[in-house]
């Protein structure tokens, strides 16, 4: 009996997974796993979001065995070796179709192409479905067959489209099969994968699985999203979803997202979220239409005159959080500490290294991809270029926010300051705003004059 081959990447779930789904309609299904790592360190995938992966995969694995699907975990080191692992597969195995999710980055589309035209020259079926957005890239056009380039008139489009079909809630159960599969050369236990060196508090910062993932998505419906677009912005606060590494990493669906975030409630809360949710979407459309953003180039190319600076000094005490701006401090320790940042703060951070520093914005990219639990390249480099004005409808290069305004108007308290900047714990919530004003001998002096740093951003873009 041949077999239908399920390839998971970024979608660690059985739960509304369109491959899955669409592979145990047909027959006996066997579910595939590679582990690249040398593609994850060409990524800049981060340790703490590998360790997700990682322990995502061991729930992975118990769920698919409940429907009697064997996980295979195979390694090699990069994509330009799955070709010959698939090989491998096809000469070993009697698969009859590969189904997989989409995705689309450059090279992970790439990847893709490989192997599909592999299997077809092998008279091996391939199967894409495309579970990762609400609506395929490609289907969102403008009135003249162009791509979108700007959110709004994206968002409205989409909305006019989207009709997101019913949950559905079992899993149909493999059928079972006719004999052991053949040991694959590069095939390995989960704990014979070169993961990265995990620390013991990630597990309990991000848990992992389907269940903890929908119990955290129904709580944020039913008791935070009415009040979403009030509290959103103001980090000291419960007030966004947090769904974000689960989300990424395909834990959840994005549909479900969608779907369940109305269930509970109607509203300006509900609408604001779901807009959050496209504004996912368009950028994993935007890398789908504008590959050359998957090769470290900015959206705007008439934006390659701007005279970055490369200064190691100025970067590494943006990374440490000792720039001497309480705001941006807390923030950049709040992603060392958590692997996570609030989205605002992901704003006014980027601001502030490519304005007031002019740091070359894929510095500060870079840096985020390598300590983010939820490091996703399309929303990753989107907020980078938007803040840094390189982007697809991104802010424009004389919008500069000032960290200090931004903090004294969504941390008035000073709250999240003191949570991550410890030694400014007993400033009043006056003062705690002011960068170089106080503690000079506990804390350090502001790296940038904020005034100076905008007037030489404006005039760098300017020429």
């Amino acid at each position: 009996m041949s077999i239908n081959l399920c390839w998971f990447r970024s979608d660690l779930r059985t739960h509304d997974n369109l491959a899955l789904n669409a592979a145990l309609a047909e027959g006996p299904v066997v579910a595939l796993y590679i582990a690249t790592p040398e593609q994850w360190q060409r990524h800049d995938d981060a340790p703490i979001k590998l360790d997700f992966w990682r322990r995502n995969l061991l729930t992975l694995e118990k769920s698919l065995k409940e429907i009697s699907v064997p996980l295979v975990l195979c390694q090699v080191a990069d994509y330009a070796a799955i070709p010959g692992l698939f090989e491998e597969i096809v000469r070993k195995w009697e698969v009859s179709s590969v189904y997989f999710n989409a995705e689309y980055p450059l090279h992970e589309a790439r990847r893709d192409d490989d192997i599909s035209l592999f299997c077809k020259a092998h008279d091996v079926n391939v199967k894409v479905s495309h579970d990762q957005c609400l609506l395929q890239p490609g289907s969102i056009l403008n009135n003249s067959g162009l791509p979108f380039k700007v959110f709004t008139p994206y968002s409205r489009k989409c909305r006019s489209m989207l009709y997101v079909s019913e949950t559905v809630e079992s899993v149909c159960v493999s059928a079972p099969l006719a004999k052991p599969l053949a040991t694959l050369d590069k095939q390995c236990r989960l704990d014979q994968i070169d993961w990265p060196e995990a620390n013991s508090s990630w597990e309990i910062l991000w848990p992992a699985g389907e269940k903890y993932a929908q119990d955290l998505l129904a709580k944020f419906c039913k008791n935070v999203v009415t009040d979403y677009k009030k509290q959103r912005d103001f980090p000291a606060l419960d007030g966004t979803s947090t769904l974000s590494p689960w989300l990424n990493a395909g834990v959840l669906s994005i549909r479900d997202c969608w779907r369940k975030a109305s269930t509970w409630h109607q509203g300006e809360g509900v609408e604001t979220w779901k807009n959050e949710l496209l504004w996912r979407e368009f950028y994993r459309h935007i890398i789908f239409h504008f590959p050359h953003i998957s090769q470290n180039k900015p959206f705007k190319t008439n934006q390659q005159h701007v005279p970055w600076r490369h200064d190691e000094k100025e970067f590494t005490r943006w990374c440490e959080g000792k720039t001497g701006i309480p705001i941006i401090d807390a923030a950049m320790r709040q992603l060392l500490e958590t692997g996570w940042m609030h989205n605002r703060l992901r704003m006014v951070t980027a601001m502030f290294l490519s304005k007031h520093l002019l740091i070359d914005w894929r510095w500060g990219e870079k840096f985020f991809m390598q300590h983010l639990v939820d490091g996703d390249f399309s929303a990753n480099n989107g907020g980078w270029q938007w803040s840094a004005s390189t982007g697809t409808d991104s802010v424009p290069y004389f919008r500069v926010f000032n960290p200090v305004t931004q903090s004294k108007r969504f941390d008035g308290d000073g709250d999240f300051i003191r949570r991550f900047v410890p030694e400014l714990n007993d400033l009043d919530k006056k003062s705690i705003h002011e960068p170089g004003l106080f503690k000079p001998d506990e804390y350090p002096l502001p790296l940038i004059d904020l005034k100076f740093g905008r007037e030489r951003a404006l005039n760098a873009f300017r020429v």
